[in-house]
């Protein structure tokens, strides 16, 4: 088949499947009020009190006398009707939009449109990027070189996992290889296909430990410091439950994990650390305020080379109480006496429940007339910067024990995809410039979220039949948030600006790019969304000015660690939202 054949039956699948709708106009002489994206057909036109309103089956678009509101409808979180006459639309990134209508009969009638419109689609192909893809091929056959690059983020992104392993620098002679256990995800559903483990270590270990691991999330490193050799590791909790089972493959790979870095160290020509660094944290309890500003100080003791293994951290970002829960669904933590020269920390990260709970506050706050007297109080109180700074700290603790301890870390919460790669990802940002261009900040996304498995369809509610309510929470915007205040306190250390994350907020939801699809990589790979869909990298790509940083030097890389205050020690932290 040639070029030309097969993009003339792309066209036809264009037009079969994804037909363009009947407009219905409530007065013949309007029109659209706006450029309609490729794919793109108005559905509904129509006038509001003092606005013109029209639906598609990508946004709603109500334009005022002087204003206008452009709002992708999967960004659209719930609409209802207040004071007979207005539509008030709650959105997924904090904005709420009121439209006043004349006639109550008007109003009930947008409504139904607008909660037919917003539902979660009963099939993928339901969501506009599919349709947007297909008619983008359509113009792709004779404007190549507008749309070429449309729908594929790039080489250098696509193999980023083979690019990492080699700009990190592992020793994959000795310490490390990379297992290919999970490939075609035989192993674990939610688990990129390749893995770095300890050199030594079997797939047949790997197997046991998957057995005792939630959702067989094995601990996998994702990061190596590049002048001292520790790791981060990342994982699911442990099955111990009521009953307190131990798995032996499990506690050896931890151990591994350590030794690995002691043999990568000095295969590399590192030093480890002459201080000694096996302070012990709180095993039955969280970490407190003084507790975790002590430990961000220099050790005392004698100093000698360590030639032993590094005192692996094990980060549990729960509580100790809701770790403890955990056992009563099968789950638990690690027991300090079965894993020698590793030690507990419990952060106190809240659930993905009161973290919903805290945005629902926040964005109501914004909603209300300001007072000024109580603002700042009543911000306090949605224990939005709460939860900020409790993830901000967690980061920099394991920031601390690799970077300054020399220490590796394994991270966790409960099921690993959640609180987890917000700590894995926020430490990696502090610890590596490259992570603060944009390239390196999508190949951060990619791998800590996609490739690991957070659940953007269940969270955002944009999956299939994704009703559950319970299931959303705004995880990857909160830790966009934490970007967005590192942002504010280091302004030359980023090359992308804060309309670079106000965008990726807004793509996270609006289904125009496929990148966020489903709720992992092997789902995505069943419905074949990079074919089929576009990559919002094209648009947050890096020769698009409009979301480079201007006060960005590639000398501040020059400051590779960056070590920001958290809300308990700078009162003047930033509004904390974006």
């Amino acid at each position: 088949m040639d070029e030309e054949t097969r993009h003339s039956l792309e066209c036809i699948q264009a037009n079969q499947i994804f037909p363009r709708k009947q407009l219905i106009r409530e007065d013949e002489n309007l029109q659209v009020p706006f450029l309609e994206l490729h794919g793109e057909s108005t559905e509904f036109v129509g006038r509001a009190e003092d606005a013109i309103i029209a639906l598609s089956n990508y946004r709603l678009h109500i334009k005022f006398k002087e204003s206008l509101v452009n709002v992708p409808l999967q960004l659209i979180e719930s609409v209802e009707c207040r004071d007979i006459f207005q539509l008030h639309l709650t959105c997924k990134d904090c904005k709420v939009i009121r439209c006043q209508f004349s006639t109550f009969e008007q109003c009930q009638e947008w409504l139904k449109r607008l909660n037919n419109a917003i539902r979660p689609p009963a099939k993928i192909e339901d969501l506009f990027s599919f349709a947007y893809h297909a008619w983008c091929m359509e113009v792709y056959a004779s404007e190549k070189e507008q749309h070429g690059d449309l729908c594929r983020p790039g080489e250098r992104v696509t193999s980023r996992f083979k690019n990492e392993v080699e700009r990190m620098g592992f020793d994959m002679n000795n310490a490390w290889r990379i297992s290919n256990i999970n490939e075609k995800y035989k192993l674990c559903g939610s688990y990129p296909q390749e893995l770095i483990v300890p050199a030594w270590i079997t797939d047949k270990e790997l197997e046991s430990v998957a057995s005792f691991r939630s959702w067989k999330r094995i601990p996998a490193v994702v990061y190596r410091h590049q002048s001292n050799g520790a790791v981060i590791a990342r994982c699911g909790q442990p099955e111990v439950s009521w009953w307190g089972w131990r798995n032996a493959d499990d506690e050896h790979l931890v151990q591994s994990v350590a030794k690995a870095c002691a043999s990568d160290s000095r295969s590399s020509g590192s030093k480890l650390s002459t201080r000694n660094t096996s302070r012990d944290f709180p095993n039955e309890g969280d970490l407190s305020d003084v507790e975790f500003d002590s430990s961000l100080s220099n050790a005392s003791g004698a100093e000698s080379l360590a030639i032993q293994p590094q005192k692996l951290l094990i980060l549990d970002a729960r509580s100790y109480a809701a770790a403890v829960a955990n056992r009563a669904k099968g789950g638990g933590c690690e027991c300090p006496e079965y894993y020698p020269n590793c030690e507990v920390v419990f952060m106190g990260m809240a659930n993905i429940h009161s973290i919903r709970r805290s945005f629902q506050s926040l964005r109501l706050l914004c909603t209300l007339m300001p007072d000024p007297g109580n603002w700042l109080s009543a911000l306090e109180s949605t224990k939005w910067l709460h939860h900020l700074s409790v993830l901000l700290k967690s980061a920099l603790l394991v920031v601390h024990a690799v970077d300054q301890d020399q220490r590796p870390v394994l991270v966790h919460c409960s099921d690993g995809w959640d609180r987890t790669p917000q700590i894995v990802a926020l430490a990696k940002l502090l610890l590596d410039p490259y992570y603060r261009t944009i390239e390196g900040f999508q190949v951060l996304v990619e791998m800590e979220w996609l490739d690991f498995g957070h659940k953007f369809a269940d969270r955002c509610g944009h999956g299939e039949n994704s009703d559950d309510l319970n299931e959303r929470c705004p995880v990857f915007l909160q830790w966009l948030d934490c970007v967005h205040q590192l942002q504010r306190q280091f302004p030359c250390s980023f090359e992308f600006n804060e309309a670079f994350l106000v965008k990726l907020v807004q793509h996270t939801y609006s289904c125009l790019f496929g990148t966020f699809l489903c709720n992992n990589a092997k789902e995505r790979g069943e419905k074949h969304t990079q074919e089929r869909t576009c990559s919002v990298w094209s648009l947050l790509r890096a020769g698009n000015k409009a979301f480079k940083n201007l006060l960005y030097s590639s000398q501040s890389e020059a400051v590779c660690i960056l070590q920001p205050f958290h809300c308990d020690q700078q009162k003047e932290f930033g509004v904390g939202y974006i």
